[in-house]
């Protein structure tokens, strides 16, 4: 069942446009999924899960659908306690295809991948703009 965030069209001239905006609560080094479901997911739709691969600061996002492009991506980190992490974007895969883009999100201490731990105040939140049409303006 598509949500009602993923049914939303900005009006503008060129391709259609379609905003996924999640939060993910990281757990330091554990690699177990964060999902709606457990709770480490916050979403209104349109995000499967995002899982810590093996890497620090490391996070693979899969989403529920397929999308032709992205156009457009940003992410924001918040803190229980002062530190210098960013959120950075790496590669987009399935794009174009039949199947459940995925990608790559990663937290840096200046540039190294760096773990977040485990508090309700740590959250990264991102908010990914795709294409959703075959046309190209």
């Amino acid at each position: 069942m598509a949500s009602r965030l993923q049914q939303q069209v900005i009006k503008r001239f060129g391709p259609k446009i379609k905003e996924i905006e999640f939060t993910f609560f990281p757990q330091g080094s554990s690699t177990t999924p964060l999902t709606r479901a457990n709770g480490f997911l916050k979403t209104d739709g349109g995000v499967a899960n995002v899982t810590r691969t093996g890497t620090a600061g490391t996070f693979l996002v899969t989403l529920d659908n397929s999308y032709r492009d992205v156009i457009g991506h940003q992410g924001t980190v918040r803190l229980n306690a002062a530190a210098d992490l960013k959120v950075a974007f790496g590669a987009f895969s399935n794009l174009g295809t039949s199947s459940p883009v995925t990608f790559t999100v990663y937290l840096l201490a200046v540039a190294t991948p760096t773990d977040l731990a485990a508090n309700t105040n740590n959250a990264v939140s991102c908010l990914i703009r795709f294409s959703d049409s075959s046309a190209r303006s």
